[in-house]
């Protein structure tokens, strides 16, 4: 007797069309855009990473970009595997370093349970920039946030706390100083540290930047309080950035799924000198990719009247 999972669809239905495309659009952006297109061509989408934008000139590589690309294809992955079809995946890199990620659905198979939470956890993912609140995230919680981002080709680990934490901190001290330009940066650093949005980090009425960028003791105090993870890959190039993309989203849906909220860092290891000097802080082996934070999200308090 046939059922609707021995079904063979010849290519994609205009519904599953467009949960793939919703899901995709879910993925984190990059400066704001969505460096990749998506195609269907009978049952494959297919991924292509957009190089009509520059990238900007902090990230003369295009790293995040491609990190960006690498998120999409684990939403376009669950979307796939949520709607009940296997996912068959390849990526291509081409001579200019063009990323190109197709996933093919070629019969159907019903998703497991932790699949199909991922899945529904697209569209629940939490950004919180800001400082996390006390309450620590539970082991068991790192532990499987941990292991669905880890791979054959992607490391994850957790920072520890004393000299790790410290070490960590120096860094992005020292990216801090080499980006002391970009405001942006210099938001992302204060906000990691403070709970507050009255005047921390906005801008005079001339423009002038009030960013208050926390110095690297509290930097490191603030690590130690939250959970921090590092992503690095084996080796360097656009095909393992995009998969530290594919571990951050993945790493972000599963701690969706717990009830937690994420923040992610790239700008400081878009530096040579701070991926190396990561890597050998932490002694650990790979090319650090990415640094993600996890946690419960705190309140934000609002300004008072006479606050500064």
């Amino acid at each position: 007797m046939n059922t609707p999972w021995a079904e063979q669809v010849v290519g994609w239905s205009a519904d599953e069309a467009e949960v793939l495309s919703e899901c995709v659009h879910r993925a984190p952006p990059v400066h704001t855009t969505r460096p990749w297109q998506l195609e269907f061509a009978d049952r494959t989408a297919v991924l292509r990473e957009r190089r009509d934008v520059p990238p900007p000139p902090h990230d003369p590589e295009g790293r995040d970009r491609k990190i960006a690309c690498g998120a999409a294809l684990t939403n376009l992955v669950a979307a796939v595997r949520g709607l009940g079809w296997a996912a068959d995946m390849d990526i291509a890199v081409s001579a200019d370093g063009a990323v190109t990620a197709s996933v093919t659905g070629p019969r159907r198979s019903r998703a497991s349970d932790s699949e199909a939470h991922r899945f529904r956890a697209i569209g629940d993912r939490r950004v919180h920039e800001w400082a996390f609140g006390p309450r620590p995230v539970p082991p068991e919680d790192l532990e499987a946030v941990r292991d669905v981002a880890a791979s054959p080709a992607v490391g994850a680990w957790w920072v520890g706390g004393g000299a790790e934490a410290l070490g960590v901190a120096r860094l992005l001290d020292y990216a801090a100083r080499a980006y002391h330009a970009n405001l942006d940066y210099q938001r992302e650093l204060t906000m990691w540290t403070t709970r507050r949005v009255d005047g921390a980090v906005g801008l005079s009425a001339g423009g002038a930047a009030r960013v208050r960028v926390p110095d690297e003791f509290q930097l490191a105090a603030r690590i130690e309080r939250e959970a921090v993870l590092v992503l690095a890959t084996r080796t360097d190039g656009p095909e393992s950035q995009v998969r530290a993309g594919e571990a951050v989203q993945a790493a972000w849906l599963e701690a969706t799924t717990r009830g937690l909220a994420a923040s992610l860092v790239t700008q400081p290891l878009h530096l040579s000198e701070v991926r190396t000097g990561l890597a050998d802080r932490l002694d650990r082996p790979g090319v650090p990719q990415a640094l993600m934070r996890f946690g419960h999200p705190a309140a934000i308090p609002a300004a008072r009247p006479g606050d500064d």
